[in-house]
């Protein structure tokens, strides 16, 4: 049985710390013997969903764009999905923001995937970050794996020297395989 995992970086930066910290969780997967793919997706056309609700007729998303023709098959493909964000105000990124938008034509389907969320930041919001991420991950009725990872950082390589949020990285990834393993022998 091989799994697939999805790793979404919500951080426009390359090689910044969010990066960092998702291509840690995903490596670990590889090394479980997952598909592990990451998308940056700031590299990615998302359109804001226009709450035309099309979609309840159709049954996809009307507006033709990467989100609509790459990142939701991948999404739908996926038994692990990792979401991991800066924290920006608070918050997550707008890049979070608008791809959790647009799931809105997918709910339902997302239902058993196994889910966890990192956030990055300087202190202020992490919580608040890791929430929105969770409670996103709730309401598609995916599976929340672990705590979520909550990482000190600013400048580059500040996650690198948060020993805690790396290793709740790993202990992260570990929860994601063994409740993926889990569900997919049911």
């Amino acid at each position: 049985m091989r799994l697939y995992a999805l790793g979404l970086c919500g951080s426009p930066r390359r090689n910044g710390n969010t990066e960092t910290l998702l291509k840690i969780c995903l490596d670990k997967l590889k090394a479980l013997d997952v598909e592990a793919e990451f998308l940056r997706l700031s590299n990615y056309r998302i359109s804001p969903c226009t709450s035309c609700r099309r979609c309840l007729s159709l049954g996809t998303c009307c507006i033709q764009d990467d989100m609509t023709n790459t990142i939701i098959p991948k999404l739908l493909k996926a038994d692990i999905i990792v979401i991991a964000s800066p924290v920006y105000f608070n918050n997550v990124s707008s890049y979070v923001k608008l791809f959790m938008d647009r799931t809105w034509c997918i709910r339902g389907k997302l239902k058993n995937k196994v889910g966890g969320g990192i956030v990055v930041g300087r202190g202020y919001g992490l919580e608040q970050a890791l929430m929105a991420i969770h409670a996103f991950m709730l309401k598609h009725e995916i599976i929340l794996g672990y705590r979520g990872v909550s990482a000190q950082g600013y400048d580059v390589g500040d996650a690198l020297r948060d020993k805690r949020a790396i290793n709740d990285t790993v202990k992260l990834a570990r929860r994601l395989y063994e409740l993926a393993v889990k569900v997919k022998e049911e």
